[in-house]
């Protein structure tokens, strides 16, 4: 679970079904005639750009991988991560993975949206129109995307133009409620959970540690879309 597909890391890793040396993902395995369903992914972008406040990103991966390792549904739900995200990672990892769920972890600006490294590690922004215009492209398959950085509500609600089911937030986000929040939410979806209960799960976890930033997150969704578990019944 949780295989590292961009970042500082190096040397070779060995996931479930993915072999990543130095960053790259070599090509899977074939396992023939008879092999499980495909999972369902949840694809973990993130970046912490220099010359920022450098979030608790570690802790928040963390946080996803375990509840969803430790779940009923851990055999049918798959992380994957894609962290020091640049601009072009963006379209390359949405085409590789074809998600079920984007949940981007980072910065967020009032203006110029959710941000990346450029070359030399700096805020990179994302403009708003292209990330909104990437999500309507490719979006067979996806049932939510997360932002869960600062200021993302208006990014949240054009992407909810294409994408069933969106999660932005309405103002700053402090650490200790990005990574409550992100807790929460896929601690529920992992028990087969709908996508509003495990919203409204999250909420509840930022009440009960007594952060007072439940209006922080808000859920965007088409009728009925959020009202059933993010993996189907057979």
């Amino acid at each position: 679970m949780g295989d590292i597909i961009f970042g500082n890391k190096s040397g070779d890793t060995v996931g479930r079904d993915k072999i990543v040396h130095n960053g790259q993902v070599a090509p899977s395995p074939d396992r023939g005639a008879g092999s499980s369903p495909p999972r369902h992914t949840i694809l973990l972008l993130s970046a912490n750009p220099g010359g920022q406040q450098q979030l608790r990103l570690d802790e928040e991966r963390r946080a996803i991988t375990n509840e969803v390792a430790y779940s009923p549904a851990s055999g049918r739900l798959d992380v994957r991560t894609a962290d020091a995200l640049r601009l072009d990672d963006l379209q390359r990892v949405m085409l590789r993975f074809t998600p079920a769920v984007a949940h981007f972890s980072g910065h967020g600006h009032p203006r110029d949206g959710i941000q990346v490294l450029d070359a030399s590690g700096l805020p990179q922004p994302v403009p708003p129109r292209a990330l909104s215009g990437m999500f309507e492209i490719l979006r067979d398959g996806l049932r939510c995307v997360v932002l869960n950085a600062c200021h993302t509500d208006d990014q949240a609600a054009a992407i909810a133009a294409h994408v069933p089911c969106v999660v932005g937030m309405r103002r700053q986000v402090l650490d200790e409620t990005a990574v409550l929040f992100a807790t929460g939410f896929y601690r529920a979806l992992a028990h087969d959970r709908t996508i509003r209960t495990s919203f409204e799960l999250a909420r509840n976890g930022l009440d009960l540690h007594g952060v007072p930033d439940r209006d922080v997150p808000r859920l965007l969704a088409r009728p009925g879309a959020a009202d059933r578990p993010l993996i189907d019944p057979a």
